[in-house]
């Protein structure tokens, strides 16, 4: 670009200083950037020469020093000559042999010192002294010789010859130590000057470096925060509301545009403080829709996981301070992808809506029903006294979702499983909470669905924990640390024992007795409920054939199925234990659950009739608990039905339940089935199930489960447990 004639300096300079702010700090950056890879450069450089100066002085030092003890030796060589020669003897000849030996390797060494630092001159130099001692040396030898055994005068001749040569090679060692040592000074001067090269050098670019940067500074404080401070002091009085301020436009590009846009938005503001007015009820409208999303599910209206989780957070500091202890209950439905699949996702959301809405009618005022996804609800249970009350909601869940849904022409049935955790005893915050909660549902679902489970820390074990006691659970089965014990099913009537069921026990060497809810799920898991229920099968098998040889008469047994042992080859199974040990299949019953029939029912009814075509009796186990409603009772094959302890339990004071075991035993009756009950614990309960027309009962109120020689003890004393009834 070519320079204005006359033009100032500076405003030549402005031609060429950026105009933005990100091209000046660009400038800066590079020219420091210059700087330090300059002041890097030398600072190698120099560092380099610094170290080359070193090896030098050292390499001249040692050279200098070989060069002096050469010098040294020689003299004394030629000192021993002398000797010899006055007093004739050949010893002081022999010390010449030595010093001269040591003084001509000493000129050898110097040569190669002056070799590795490129000094040839040097090189040559020593060379050809060398050459000249080895000849002074063949001479002396000469001499020497004649001197001791020829002729002396001859010899002295030889010498005379030999003394002007012998005093230049001294010469010239004793001059080429000290030029050594003279080039050794220079070497020195040398790296001092280098030294302080580099030092003067780094300082220059360091204050250079220095300079920039306040100059950068100074640029910085007068074209970005000053505007900035300006601009800063226009928001501020536009935000009191006076809006006639403006940002003075000035500085580099950005500060200009930013300006520019401020002002801008300040006029915009003035037009928009009109619309405003008219749209403050639309914002209202508006927030009050964003707050519906953010807190509540679109597709029920329920709360969603947010709200869900703040309650949850209030129910929980309420119950600390009142003492109390709070509920959740994750619920999940079984197998609904299997709706989305086969109808569709518009389909599955309707199916969504009404669970949703037959959900909320079965919970009480104050309590939450959220839906956190999917097909995830989750309830709260405020101010929850015992646990028991947080298992009868959970129950009362399954049961209204045991009631088939009509939409669009068709009626399904959709099960639930539901896990369930008490603040504070599973957890004290509620991500912890629903996590256990989460936890015990999927154990619930692995237990066989449509059914609900209870946290305890076993079902948040460790895969190593897992691992082992699934490890103890094989070693059980090879040990024989597996026992039974039976429970008497008692005819109320004739108050005597007309069976017993079979129920497992482990004997753990290090954790004592552990019951079937302790272990059965992890067999059920790991696919080991299936050599165990064999072993149970044929054990009580056995058992029943040694009460029938001890006179204990015609009594069943009764032995649980697990719904995986069900989708084995159980029919063969059993047919095989009987041939064993030769029990009647009349004196076997199977207990098999509503769920277990349900997941697959029309493989469960054939396997069903198969049992019963070899003989064998059939019990349903826990009536009224499942899907299957009275509705399929006469649909399955089965002989038995066992009312539920649930019912049992709650039946004197409670009219549902009641009604509930009324209607199973009089559909039993009419069907022609069997009815148990099992759970009796009171005189009250046993009295209202004889009055209802059921016959035979278990429970406590008539003995609890024994080991085989209490329970053979029991049956040898008669049978009889209850009076007859009048």
């Amino acid at each position: 670009m070519a320079v204005v004639p006359g033009a100032r300096p500076w405003r030549v300079l402005r031609l060429f200083w950026p105009r933005s702010s990100r091209g000046r700090a660009r400038l800066a950056l590079f020219l420091i950037s210059c700087a330090l890879a300059i002041m890097t450069v030398s600072s190698v450089y120099y560092s380099n020469e610094h170290r080359r100066h070193l090896h030098d002085i050292e390499k001249l030092s040692q050279a200098s020093a070989v060069l002096a003890q050469s010098h040294s030796h020689f003299l004394q060589a030629t000192t021993a000559l002398a000797s010899m020669t006055f007093l004739r003897d050949e010893s002081y000849f022999q010390q010449f042999q030595r010093e001269f030996t040591a003084s001509r390797n000493a000129v050898e060494a110097a040569r190669g010192i002056a070799a590795s630092l490129g000094l040839w001159g040097d090189v040559a130099f020593l060379q050809q002294l060398g050459a000249r001692m080895d000849a002074f040396h063949d001479g002396v030898e000469r001499a020497s010789t004649e001197f001791l055994r020829g002729d002396l005068f001859r010899a002295i001749e030889m010498g005379r010859q030999l003394t002007p040569e012998s005093d230049a090679i001294a010469a010239e060692l004793g001059a080429a130590s000290d030029a050594w040592l003279a080039m050794v000074a220079l070497e020195r001067q040398s790296a001092e000057r280098a030294t302080w090269t580099a030092l003067l050098i780094q300082a220059a670019l360091g204050g250079f470096s220095l300079l920039v940067a306040a100059i950068t500074a100074s640029v910085f404080q007068k074209s970005i925060l000053e505007p900035l401070a300006a601009l800063r002091r226009a928001a501020r009085a536009i935000a009191g509301g006076n809006l006639s301020v403006r940002a003075p436009v000035r500085g580099p590009e950005e500060m200009v545009s930013l300006a520019e846009a401020f002002n801008s938005m300040t006029e915009a503001l003035i037009d928009r403080n009109r619309e405003l007015e008219r749209h403050i009820a639309d914002l209202q409208q508006a927030q009050d829709t964003i707050w519906r999303m953010a807190y509540y599910d679109p597709l029920t209206g329920l709360p969603n996981r947010h709200l869900f989780e703040d309650r949850l957070q209030m129910a929980m500091a309420q119950a600390r301070r009142r003492g109390l202890q709070v509920g959740v209950l994750f619920l999940d439905l079984d197998r609904f992808k299997l709706v989305n699949d086969s109808f569709g996702h518009a389909f599955g959301d309707k199916l969504l809506r009404l669970v949703a809405r037959r959900l909320g009618q079965a919970i009480d005022t104050g309590q939450t029903l959220a839906r956190t996804g999917g097909d995830e609800f989750i309830v709260l249970l405020p101010d929850v006294e015992r646990e028991s009350e947080v298992e009868e909601a959970a129950r009362r869940l399954l049961d209204v979702m045991q009631m088939p849904f009509e939409l669009e022409g068709r009626e399904l049935y959709v099960t639930a499983s539901i896990g369930v955790v008490l603040f504070p005893l599973h957890g004290e915050d509620p991500q912890t909470l629903v996590r256990n909660a989460d936890i015990a549902m999927y154990r619930a679902k692995e237990s066989g669905r449509n059914t609900y489970e209870v946290y305890s820390a076993l079902l948040d074990l460790g895969m190593v924990q897992r691992l082992s006691m699934e490890s103890d659970l094989h070693r059980a089965l090879q040990r024989e640390e597996l026992v039974l014990h039976y429970q008497p099913i008692v005819n109320v009537e004739t108050g005597e024992i007309v069976g017993v069921e079979a129920l497992v026990r482990w004997l753990h060497p290090e954790r004592g007795v552990l019951y079937p809810d302790a272990f059965i799920p992890l067999a059920e898991d790991s696919g080991l409920i299936v050599p165990l229920g064999e072993w149970v099968l044929r054990a009580a098998c056995r058992q029943a054939i040694a009460w029938q040889e001890a006179g204990a008469g015609p009594l069943f047994i009764s032995v649980n199925l697990s719904p995986r042992q069900m989708r084995q080859e159980l029919a063969s199974v059993v047919a095989q234990v009987l041939r064993e040990t030769g029990l009647s299949p009349s004196h076997l019953m199977l207990e098999v659950t509503e769920g277990a029939i349900m997941v697959e029912m029309e493989r469960a009814i054939s396997l069903l009739l198969s049992l019963r075509g070899m003989g064998v009796q059939v019990c349903v186990d826990d009536f009224g608990t499942g899907h299957s409603s009275l509705s399929h009772l006469k649909m399955l094959p089965v002989d038995v039905i066992k009312v539920d302890r649930s019912f049992v339990w709650d039946m004197v004071g409670n009219r549902a339940d009641a009604a509930i075991v009324a209607s199973v035993v009089t559909l039993a009756q009419a069907l022609g089935l069997r009815v148990i009950a099992e759970g009796v614990e009171t005189e009250e309960q046993a009295a209202l199930l004889r009055r209802m027309g059921c016959r035979e009962m278990q429970g406590f109120l008539f003995s609890r489960p024994l080991p085989e020689a209490e329970m053979t003890e029991l049956l040898a004393r008669g049978r009889g447990l209850v009076p007859r009834a009048p």
